[in-house]
């Protein structure tokens, strides 16, 4: 489990955009943070917020925590495709490892109207060179696009269409800078490689975003997490010295509590980024879903880079979204448009959620391109943690965990977890 410093920033993120109020119109907030901070209210509106005020979240005279203390795992549904799949299929039987036979998630096929058990991966190349970033399409026969995603830096794009392909005349374009190309196929269930004659510059350049639920059941773990955080921003930003790095943060807790959503904007000032993360505090919420559809919807339509980027959410939460049929259609749509864009959500599960949060989690990983992160309970920090419905994992240091996934979309070069060994 690497111990890499990547918590602090992310905590003081957390807590940073917590304080407005959810009536019908902005409001100024005395600890609000940045001039760049705003927040909406429970009408949908945003508005600006100033000054540098009273530190509104604080640590309530707690000591701060010193980073390295949360324990977490890291889970690739991409990776483990197979396993994946068998979980549409577990049945109770003694031989099945306890974690893996909680009705598996045979329940939750098309749930939130999630589709992921066909999935297609394209690896794009320039000769031997994998091609990032590059806009891959999937069509039908009838030329109806299926889906599309954003390749990683190995040059591998993860499309899902909604029923099996195998068999069918399909067509994938790969779009790369003013590159564009059609490759028909037969589909055969296996990986489709493409070869580019051309494709657009890499670029170093890394936007990252923290979406961190501040509501109160957050409040067991959240004073940790700002400075787990905020640690890994700054490891982030000290490892990739020739990167460009834009971070942005929002806070989101529920309709009817101080403020709906909170943001800031992308900025590559990371100190003040970490006083706004540190900033924020646990509030709100009361009943178990949370505006994760809201703060998702707003999250991706930020200004990402439109060229050549890394483009990384770290979605801190504990709860699922609420499951009216509003709600769900606009969580998924934001999941498919950060397909889209290429942005990889990378979700990080705190306590108190159950299987079916868990499941909603790893679908919005597996459909960016992301990977599924759990806080566990060998740190004794927090409440019971959900065992997750996963294979063998390694329990590492969250924020090095966070370091060790971040240099891995930067690079694409896999590196092996560093085992947790005891609080520090």
């Amino acid at each position: 489990m690497k111990r890499i410093i990547l918590y602090l920033a992310v905590f003081s993120f957390l807590l940073a955009g917590c304080g407005f109020s959810a009536d019908d119109s902005w409001s100024s907030s005395p600890g609000g943070g940045g001039s760049n901070g705003s927040s909406s209210g429970s009408d949908g509106g945003e508005g600006s917020f100033g000054g540098d005020g009273p530190d509104e979240g604080g640590n309530g005279g707690q000591e701060r925590p010193i980073p390295g203390q949360l324990t977490a795992g890291e889970w690739s549904d991409i990776k483990n495709y197979d396993f994946y799949l068998g979980l549409f299929n577990i049945v109770d039987e003694p031989g099945i490892e306890e974690s893996q036979r909680r009705n598996g998630f045979s329940q939750f096929k098309n749930y939130f109207g999630f589709e992921t058990r066909y999935m297609v991966t394209v690896n794009v190349a320039d000769g031997a060179l994998p091609v990032g970033d590059a806009t891959v399409e999937l069509f039908d026969s009838d030329q109806t696009r299926l889906f599309a995603a954003k390749t990683d830096a190995r040059g591998n794009a993860y499309l899902y269409p909604s029923y099996d392909l195998d068999g069918e005349n399909i067509t994938v374009k790969v779009s790369s800078g003013t590159y564009e190309s059609l490759h028909p196929f037969v589909y055969s269930r296996d990986n489709l490689r493409i070869t580019l004659d051309a494709r657009d510059t890499a670029q170093s350049v890394l936007d990252i975003m923290f979406v961190i639920d501040t509501t109160g059941s957050m409040g067991d773990e959240l004073h940790y997490l700002k400075e787990e955080i905020s640690d890994v921003i700054g490891a982030i930003s000290r490892d990739n010295p020739n990167y460009t790095i834009n971070l942005a943060l929002l806070f989101y807790r529920d309709r009817g509590d101080e403020y709906v959503t909170r943001y800031f904007e992308f900025t590559g000032d990371i100190a003040e980024q970490q006083r706004n993360l540190s900033r924020q505090s646990a509030n709100g919420g009361g009943d178990f879903p949370e505006a994760v559809d809201r703060a998702l919807a707003e999250a991706v339509e930020k200004k990402w880079t439109a060229g050549y980027a890394t483009r990384l959410i770290f979605h801190v939460c504990d709860a699922p979204p609420h499951d009216g049929q509003e709600n769900k259609t606009l969580f998924f749509n934001s999941v498919k448009t950060a397909a889209e864009k290429g942005i990889r959500l990378i979700p990080v599960a705190s306590s108190g959620i159950d299987l079916p949060t868990e499941y909603l989690l790893r679908q919005e990983a597996l459909m960016t391109g992301g990977t599924y992160i759990f806080l566990t309970d060998d740190s004794g920090v927090g409440e019971s943690h959900l065992a997750p419905t996963v294979g063998e994992y390694t329990v590492e240091y969250l924020n090095a965990c966070m370091v060790r996934v971040v240099n891995e979309y930067l690079t694409g070069i896999e590196t092996d977890p560093v085992p947790y060994t005891g609080a520090r």
